[in-house]
């Protein structure tokens, strides 16, 4: 049976296993956790992530080289940092729900108009837009997760770890749906459209229970932030976004090179989406014991090692191995941020700290995708993922440096 009769039967084990979690864990009180997921599915597993999927086709029929390819992740990153710092100076007067919501609203409607066009400078302005709902999401939904478990701190860290894990779900899915433009079957536009409509779907239950929570009172935010004690953290989460885009955006076209076949690198990719889905569980522990830049270091060594294994070795079970250790950590680093937040920081802050590390992380994945364009152009893709892998190693040994700071 191919992968495309596999499909149908694939989406549906995925969507049983999602109604699955929210049925057990509601006895947990874990619920809000797992429909706040499938916003992050949308706004990072469809928003940013998808392109990976799409680019190689779009990549041939636009005729673009790796350095152009690299700009529409960039300009999502931007926007992702110019939406955390304008997500900081609205949650002085706006509730954390309500840009929630704005943001959900802002991904879904430009991954739609991303289907309708070939202009280049349109589409990088939509996915720039993107990046500014995706940011509010991403950041306003880790605060609305942290307030409604402010009270149970024991299933505080599970929370969070679900909450981020959900982008694995948009990873997953995303392969799914997008196998039969891999396959040459439909076109890059159709990939978009049916992304975008997946996303619609998918947000209307976070949605839903964001405006049910709504947050701390916007007069509340304007506590000043205490940026001073967090510099040396804020250095790795900058370096940790140009090292770990760099697979998330050119692994597909780098399986390519390796000569894969489509059912092979989708088969990667799937891996990399379920072992982001099961990161939650698997890291809870680490989550719930360790200090937050521990867990920090920790997650990024792994993403490093599972962008570096490939360069030892290109067989499939090395393929696969590589992203079961990147989809298994990556998502963790930004958890172990929202954990470090919530642990030094008031309630009143977390949202306005969650906006000011997105900047920062923005920042860095905004650089990665252009930088390793250009090194790939220019020495071969091996050498561009040789960076990530290296740039992920010197963010883990800043994070370690800032373990005397967050007050365990």
């Amino acid at each position: 049976m191919s992968l495309a009769q596999l499909r149908r039967p694939i989406l549906s084990v995925l969507a049983t296993r999602l109604l699955y979690m929210t049925t057990d864990l509601q006895a947990k009180s874990l619920r809000a956790a797992v429909i706040f997921a499938a916003a992050v599915a949308v706004v990072n597993g469809f928003g940013r992530f998808a392109y990976a999927l799409l680019l190689p086709v779009m990549r041939t029929d636009l005729h673009w080289d790796y350095a152009l390819s690299g700009w529409l992740n960039t300009a999502n990153s931007a926007g992702y940092g110019i939406g955390a710092f304008l997500g900081m100076m609205l949650l002085a007067r706006t509730k954390p729900a309500i840009l929630f919501v704005w943001g959900l609203a802002i991904a879904v409607a430009t991954l739609l108009l991303c289907g309708i066009t070939r202009d280049l400078p349109l589409m990088l302005f939509l996915r720039f837009i993107c990046g500014i709902g995706s940011a509010w999401v991403f950041a306003c939904g880790g605060a609305l997760i942290a307030a409604k478990y402010s009270h149970a701190p024991a299933k505080s860290a599970s929370a969070i770890a679900i909450y981020y894990a959900g982008g694995g779900l948009g990873i997953a899915t995303s392969g799914l749906l997008i196998y039969p433009v891999l396959n040459q079957d439909w076109t890059w536009s159709a990939g978009w459209l049916l992304l975008g409509a997946a996303g619609l779907l998918l947000s209307l239950w976070p949605a839903k229970l964001a405006l049910q929570i709504g947050g701390s009172a916007s007069i509340k935010n304007n506590k000043p932030m205490p940026w001073r004690r967090f510099q040396t953290i804020t250095w790795a989460y900058l370096l940790y976004g140009v090292g770990y885009i760099v697979y998330l955006t050119f692994v597909i076209a780098w399986l390519r090179e390796m000569r894969l076949g489509t059912a092979a690198a989708t088969t990667v990719w799937l891996v990399l989406g379920v072992a982001s889905m099961a990161s939650g569980y698997v890291w809870k522990g680490v989550m719930a014991r360790w200090q937050p830049t521990s867990t920090f270091a920790a997650a990024t060594l792994c993403t490093a090692l599972g962008t570096a294994l490939p360069l030892a070795s290109q067989t499939f079970p090395v393929l696969l191995v590589s992203a079961v250790l990147v989809g298994g950590s990556f998502f963790m680093v930004p958890g172990a941020m929202m954990a470090l937040a919530r642990k030094t920081l008031p309630q009143t802050l977390w949202a306005k700290a969650m906006n000011f590390f997105t900047m920062i992380f923005a920042i860095g994945q905004a650089a990665g995708p252009v930088l390793a364009g250009w090194i790939a152009d220019t020495y071969g893709m091996n050498a561009a993922m040789t960076m990530g892998a290296s740039v992920l190693v010197l963010a883990a040994g800043l994070a370690l440096l800032q373990r005397g700071n967050d007050n365990d």
